[in-house]
């Protein structure tokens, strides 16, 4: 029996002594939304809205459905389905990914500029989500939320540095890919971990994975794997990376990846292992491949053949992060043809989520030409994404900061689904319940219920992508104190940054000196509102003209903003650096609780 807790914004959000919760009938159609004080709140309907979430499902048939009112936790059986009969699950986070920078967002006129034909197909194929929420770039959300199955908000509040002792997702909570282990899954992991390293537990093979080829930092240079140190201001050489200040960031499962490192191209290393993977499978086994990109982080690199096809774009920081995409693009069609080949993609899900908007600072200085055969790299700046229509980025609260180019895609879509848009809200939390319902087990983090760690806020959303369920069962997220989403709306509070909008060309020579980065908006405690399902671009602040929601938003958010969780990563240790120097031969690795052998 599988043991669930439900989200507070799903069936107990507690707000002035009220509960909302859903009650549906048997087939999970006939929505209302209710609510009663706490004391009249009917067992009799709590089970009948937990009988239409988990009641029918496609893969296998469900037991049996227990709740009750009296705590936290209900119950309800996983799905009878061998382990032959579960999904594969294929999980993609692209890194800085903006919303303009994918063919489906593009119309004819404009579409020259990117070349995804890939995407393009599995979007098709598949579930195009169009209100899939991510945290901004100062949230880690491309592993800390999916990794931990929790908000940013109750994971780790800023980034964090691989060398800071707390760093990352804190060591005593779940991972997905242990539970999935419990299911029976053979688990891999490949690209940006940035989760922490500081002991082996925080390692990918510390939180269930069976092998992994990562970095563990923000970024790392693609040619060499040298750990990048942040963007340049008008350089004309890249600055050096010399020990005892900067390492080689590599490692594979245990061990640095000292035999791979400087080979070839960084993503073609990855696509390497990917392809290696999935060749090499058992297809009888349910796999669970995550694929965390590179593409298309600072700083931007591509090899020159790409970049070539890109030479009509003149912004060259422009051109080298299409040519980035499109090296993601390629590599995407090389692992689901594996797939494909291999019958295994009739079985698979594939999840594909950007981290977080895409960059729209300043550009501060050209690109790098040092070396003619890898063509630019540029490290000046922050510069080369595009969010067209949507407004800010990556740094920022605006949709264009957090609203995540996504889709589902595969064979275990359900063939009625397939080439439709959902347009309820999920977040990237979310997979974490998603992938632990098909894989039959319980996604409930007990050791760090042990610890008094906060509780997952992961969703299952397969009954609303198979349309089991009419809509999503996420309605609210708080984002930050100064952000809360709550069905159709959006409240702001305070300033918020990169509050421009660019063109479908951004950015060009008419912006190197007016990038959306020069733009705030102040919100103040009064607060700003739009209605982001219908004014996705916020041009209207609607706050005048809606009070009452924008007070019932204001409350909501005060009092969700007490959940709030804070977690001291800590100084960096400079026992880090000098077990990269000495223990692991010039590359970063855990040096907390390390056995070493003579």
């Amino acid at each position: 029996m599988l043991q669930i807790p439900f989200d507070s914004q799903l069936l107990k959000t507690n707000l002035n002594e009220y509960i909302r919760y859903s009650t549906f009938d048997n087939d999970g159609v006939d929505l209302k939304t209710t609510k009663l004080d706490n004391a009249e709140l009917p067992n009799k309907l709590i089970m009948k809205g937990c009988w239409a979430l988990f009641s029918t499902f496609l893969l296998a048939d469900v037991l049996f459905c227990e709740c009750s009112f009296g705590g936290d936790t209900y119950h309800h059986a996983g799905p009878k389905a061998s382990n032959s009969q579960k999904p594969h699950i294929f999980m993609v986070i692209v890194d800085d990914f903006g919303w303009a920078e994918v063919g489906y967002h593009r119309n004819s006129t404009y579409k020259k500029d990117v070349y995804t034909p890939t995407i393009d197909a599995l979007v098709n194929e598949g579930i195009e989500l169009n209100r899939h929420y991510v945290g901004t770039s100062n949230q880690p959300s491309l592993n800390y939320s999916f990794q931990s199955g929790r908000l940013p908000v109750h994971v780790q509040l800023s980034l964090t540095q691989p060398c800071q002792p707390r760093g990352g997702m804190p060591q005593n909570m779940t991972g997905i890919a242990q539970h999935l282990k419990k299911g029976g899954y053979a688990t891999h992991f490949v690209g940006k971990w940035d989760v922490g390293m500081a002991t082996p537990t925080h390692t990918p093979a510390g939180r269930g994975y069976d092998t992994s080829l990562n970095y563990f930092g923000h970024g790392n240079w693609m040619w060499n794997e040298e750990e990048w140190q942040g963007s340049q201001n008008n350089a004309s050489v890249r600055p050096p990376c010399q020990p005892p200040t900067c390492f080689k960031d590599f490692w594979d499962t245990n061990k640095p990846a000292s035999s791979l490192n400087g080979t070839q191209y960084e993503e073609f290393i990855f696509r390497d292992r990917l392809f290696e993977i999935a060749s090499e499978h058992d297809p009888t086994t349910p796999l669970f491949l995550t694929y965390a990109s590179k593409v298309a982080h600072y700083p931007l690199q591509a090899p020159l053949e790409y970049q070539q096809k890109f030479s009509s774009i003149d912004q060259i920081n422009r051109r080298v992060y299409h040519a980035m995409v499109n090296v993601l693009d390629d590599i995407l069609a090389n692992i689901t043809t594996v797939f494909k080949h291999r019958e295994m993609w009739n079985n698979t899900l594939m999840v594909l989520t950007s981290d977080n908007g895409g960059y729209v600072k300043a550009l501060k200085g050209p690109c790098d030409h040092n070396t003619p055969s890898r063509g630019y790299m540029c490290y000046n700046g922050e510069a080369g994404a595009n969010n067209f229509p949507l407004r800010g980025g990556k740094y920022s609260t605006l949709e264009g900061g957090i609203r995540a180019n996504a889709f589902v895609s595969g064979g275990a879509l359900p063939d009625i689904v397939r080439g439709q848009v959902r347009t309820g809200i999920i977040h990237i939390a979310d997979w974490y319940s998603t992938f632990a319902f098909l894989a039959g087990v319980d996604p409930f983090d007990h050791k760090a219920a042990q610890h008094g760690l906060p509780p997952i806020d992961s969703l299952n959303v397969w009954p609303y992508l198979t349309g089991q369920a009419p809509i999503s069962p996420r309605e609210t997220i708080l984002v930050t104190k100064d952000c809360l989403l709550h069905k159709n709306w959006k409240v702001l509070t305070g300033k918020v940054i990169e509050a421009n909008w660019g063109g479908p060309n951004y950015p060009n020579a008419s912006t190197t000196n007016d990038p959306i980065d020069n733009y705030t908006i102040d919100c103040g405690s009064k607060g700003c509102l739009f209605d982001v399902a219908v004014d996705s671009e916020e041009r209207h602040d609607v706050a005048d003209k809606n009070p009452d929601t924008l007070n019932f938003l204001l409350e909501l958010k005060s009092s969700l903003s007490q959940t709030i969780w804070h977690n001291d990563p800590g100084h960096p240790d400079p026992a880090c650096p000098a077990a990269a120097e000495h223990l692991y031969g010039g590359f970063y690795g855990p040096w907390i609780d390390v056995v070493t052998t003579t």
